[in-house]
């Protein structure tokens, strides 16, 4: 626009200076160039346009782009604020780490002391072991001869021991043995007990009683009737048991002189043996005698009460222990 102008201008000033002809020249000319110019201002305005559709596009997208600015400054806000904070984050994750690298390492230090002490503790327990196997070792060779030595003696144990259950067994079929011959005799005898006879069974032993008054009159060794009644039964049943042996005893009281009462108390258990030899199958030498005159009282009072008790017979029963002896012995 601004060269139109001057363009305009120029032309006039030209026509007040320049001659018809010339101005005529100058305006056809003139007019090819305003023809030009018009050419000119028409791309002129083309391209002006253009450039303000151009422009106004640029706007848009300046705008946007401001926008877009704007938006990402907040992000970018944000992101320093994240950022930030993860720094402050990562300043405490390193304040931490460096403290557990700190804290491990001293317990590292310490573990390890720990697994040195260990260590040598162990060494020494090996050591100790190594001279415990020695000894045991040792003791092993030792507890080998002693076995070696009670192989002998625990077949001497177990020959003790057999000999010792056999015992035990024996002994037993002795205890029944004599339970049984009190039975048998008490049956035989019953009517007798608490007439002067009395049955009891001590340390494995029965004890056939006799008063006086059953079997003898007073000074007397010869057996009365009613006495050679009790001696018959007693006998009939002593026959029957073999492995019984009889101990006759004599007593007498403390009356008298003692070598009479001695020679009394043997003749009266010699009798007492007679009855039952003579009236049975008994064996002689099943049979004991003996005279203990007055030197084995049941009471030592010197009474007329212990007197009576003190004169006395007594059959001694006990089982024949020549089976235990062998079993002991063998």
């Amino acid at each position: 626009m601004k060269k139109i102008l001057l363009f305009c201008l120029g032309s006039a000033i030209l026509c007040s200076c320049v001659s018809k002809k010339e101005y005529q020249k100058l305006a056809s000319s003139d007019l090819v160039k305003i023809d030009s110019l018009t050419c000119e201002l028409a791309l002129c305005n083309k391209n002006l346009q253009t450039s303000t559709a151009l422009e106004d596009e640029l706007e848009k997208k300046v705008v946007a782009l401001r926008a877009d600015s704007l938006s990402k400054n907040r992000q970018i806000e944000n992101l320093t604020s994240q950022n930030n904070e993860l720094k402050q984050l990562n300043t405490n994750l390193t304040n931490k780490q460096s403290a557990m690298i700190k804290q491990q390492a001293a317990e590292s230090k310490k573990t390890l002391e720990e697994l040195q002490a260990a260590r040598e503790k162990l060494q020494t327990r090996e050591d100790e072991l190594d001279s415990i196997q020695l000894s045991l070792e040792q003791e092993r060779k030792s507890l080998d001869k002693i076995r070696q030595e009670l192989g002998i003696k625990n077949n001497e144990i177990l020959l003790k021991n057999e000999q010792i259950a056999n015992l035990e067994e024996t002994l037993r079929k002795k205890d029944s043995a004599t339970v049984a011959l009190k039975s048998k005799l008490e049956k035989a005898l019953v009517g007798f007990q608490g007439q002067g006879l009395t049955i009891e069974q001590r340390n494995g032993k029965i004890y056939v009683l006799l008063d006086e008054a059953l079997l003898f009159k007073v000074g007397k060794s010869d057996v009365a009737d009613k006495g050679q009644e009790a001696l018959k039964n007693l006998a009939s049943v002593l026959e029957q048991s073999p492995d019984i042996n009889i101990m006759i005893e004599g007593h007498t009281d403390n009356t008298g002189g003692a070598k009479i009462n001695w020679e009394l108390s043997t003749k009266r258990a010699l009798a007492i043996s007679y009855i039952l030899t003579d009236n049975s199958t008994i064996e002689g030498k099943r049979i004991t005698v003996a005279g203990r005159g007055q030197y084995c009282p049941i009471d030592e009072a010197n009474t007329a009460e212990a007197r009576s008790k003190n004169r006395r017979s007594e059959i001694i029963l006990t089982p024949d222990f020549q089976e235990l002896y062998n079993i002991i012995h063998d």
